[in-house]
């Protein structure tokens, strides 16, 4: 009986244990591979800055030629342009980033509209630096479009991340003391609840008692509130997914050739001794010639 006790307290010894090791190591580890996701979001939105303040630059120096073939329209796009990447450039904040480059990104689109309209007129369109800047412009925004593609599909993966289990729980505190709190302050704060919920209601059937025995107005019963659970600070909340409006085909260095090989042809269901089967067999083989014997010829010596 003792032995099967002491195998029983040492099994529970030994998981409360491991539980009391293997938690801190999953809540850091969770940590970590979150801070790695963000690190990758933050990259990739690195490099659609770095992009866009380049299209910007661009579409700058098209209103200086513009202007300086007559063409004074767009002035209020290139302005917001302007307005949009300082916007950019003076934020920090990864969640206001994400939104100052949707921001940009709207306001490029509108200067290649302007560039577009400016065709019409011929003084403009006949310039080099117009059609330079179009083709530039064309692989800019291929370049442009993979790189905001790469930023929405990291944002995505750290979503997923923080939505799913045990993640959603070992993330959702900022500090791991806030998280034991969290998970083992509600059930002492009920326990508490209900202890003294049950002996004030002991307390006012003993009072009702004796005020009915005494023929005295019976008192109040007890009103308690439920102990509401202190909002949790999330160590890492999720991040609304940027939503692009380019649209271009893969640069042209992305695309992948077709090799085609010489394949050898499969005789598998060919049977020995009968033609490979064809639709149109335009060499057929002569037909069968029966072979007769032939008088033998006599040589005459002399």
């Amino acid at each position: 009986m003792f032995d099967g006790l002491k195998t029983s307290v040492a099994v529970l010894v030994g998981l409360l244990i491991g539980a009391v090791v293997a938690l801190p190591l999953a809540w850091h580890g969770t940590r970590l591979g979150a801070d790695s996701l963000r690190h990758n979001i933050e990259r990739a939105l690195e490099q659609v800055e770095i992009r866009q303040q380049a299209m910007a630059d661009q579409a700058l120096q098209l209103e200086e030629l513009l202007v300086s073939k007559g063409d004074g329209e767009g002035s209020d796009v290139f302005e917001q342009v302007m307005d949009t990447r300082s916007k950019l450039a003076g934020v920090a904040p990864l969640e206001e980033k994400l939104a100052a480059v949707q921001e940009l990104e709207q306001a490029l689109l509108l200067s290649e509209r302007v560039w577009e309209q400016a065709a019409e007129k011929p003084r403009v369109r006949s310039s080099f630096y117009y059609a330079e800047h179009g083709r530039v412009w064309e692989k800019q925004k291929r370049l442009l479009v993979r790189e905001q593609t790469a930023l929405v599909d990291s944002v995505v993966e750290l979503d997923k991340l923080l939505g799913r289990w045990p993640a959603s729980v070992l993330l959702g505190y900022k500090t791991f003391g806030a998280m034991i709190n969290g998970l083992f302050g509600d059930v002492v704060g009920n326990t508490t609840f209900v202890v003294r919920l049950g002996l004030d209601w002991v307390g006012y059937g003993a009072r009702k008692a004796a005020a009915l025995t005494g023929q005295q107005a019976p008192p109040e019963p007890p009103k308690w509130e439920r102990p509401k659970a202190a909002k949790a600070v999330a160590y890492m909340d999720p991040i609304v997914p940027p939503h692009f409006l380019a649209d271009a085909p893969m640069p042209e260095d992305d695309y992948r050739e077709l090799q085609f090989t010489k394949e050898t042809a499969d005789y598998a269901d060919v049977e020995l001794g009968e033609d490979k089967a064809v639709l149109e067999n335009r060499h057929a083989p002569e037909g069968y010639k029966l072979v007769l014997p032939q008088p033998q010829k006599t040589v005459t010596y002399k």
